[in-house]
């Protein structure tokens, strides 16, 4: 898309540039996972989908300081802004960027952050900032939604990242953590949920719970439910995770109650469905 900014494009602009917002999501969470893994992290203990884990994965961020504030000065560009996301494009006038590790990172902590908020609050969605208001600040923004607030997920990354490359004094220990919590209580609410066949079902049998997965899914995101099966088998209490069929599933956890098991599935699936493409 043209480097227009949000609050400029019409109503059709504005739709496409959320949709290339989202199809960003999961290749920048991957690249982020694949930093952290050439780095010796294991990713799957770091990103555990809590508020908490912001903390560390922002303190290892900071320990990258150096290759961040690197080229602060007035020279070139060494990141075309042609590659930028397309968030920043859209929203960044002028900024030198040293290498394309800093939005590595930049990108893969706005990914990570949006999970953490979508799996916290489930209701939310992704819509259009403020579509009838064209003096608001986050008009046509992609923004989450939810209980009437609207969050521009790359806000407080991109300002701690600039403070960072700026040799500044960045984000206080556990702002971010401290951010997801309160974002996640003021997206939160119960709403009915949409028309049609819900996307997960969990039946209590005797000795594990029957899950039946909505046919579009299981067939269009095998790849997606194979992920889910193995991080529900790392949660605690839950003993083993069979799959029963392809849009079927055998979940043996004693300590678990059916709602409970029906709102994790229900919450990682909204977290990556819009991703999933």
């Amino acid at each position: 898309m043209p480097m227009t900014h949000y609050r400029r494009m019409s109503p059709v602009q504005a739709r496409a540039a959320l949709g290339e917002f989202l199809a960003e999501r999961v290749p920048a969470l991957q690249r982020l996972r694949a930093e952290l893994t050439a780095q010796g992290i294991d990713p799957e203990t770091l990103l555990d989908g809590s508020p908490q884990s912001l903390t560390p994965l922002w303190e290892w961020i900071v320990e990258r300081r150096a290759e961040l504030s690197a080229g602060r000065s007035t020279a070139p560009s060494l990141e075309p802004r042609s590659r930028w996301p397309s968030w920043a494009r859209h929203t960044v006038t002028s900024m030198h960027v040293p290498s394309a590790t800093m939005f590595v990172l930049l990108d893969g902590l706005v990914s990570y952050l949006a999970q953490v908020l979508i799996t916290g609050a489930p209701t939310a969605v992704w819509g259009l900032g403020s579509p009838e208001d064209a003096r608001h600040h986050l008009h046509h923004h992609p923004v989450l939604t939810g209980a009437g607030q609207q969050i521009f997920v790359p806000t407080l990354p991109m300002a701690g990242m600039l403070r960072l490359k700026r040799g500044e004094a960045s984000l206080r220990e556990g702002e971010l953590t401290g951010y997801a919590v309160a974002m996640i209580g003021s997206l939160h609410e119960e709403i009915p949920p949409p028309a049609g066949d819900p996307p997960v079902v969990v039946v209590a049998a005797p000795e594990s719970f029957d899950v039946g997965v909505r046919g579009d899914i299981a067939n269009g995101h095998a790849g997606l439910l194979r992920r889910m099966s193995t991080e529900l088998a790392a949660q605690d209490g839950i003993v083993a995770v069979d799959r029963a069929a392809v849009d079927a599933l055998e979940v043996r956890a004693p300590g678990w109650e059916a709602d409970a098991l029906h709102r994790w599935l229900s919450a990682w699936l909204r977290t990556r469905l819009p991703f999933d493409r």
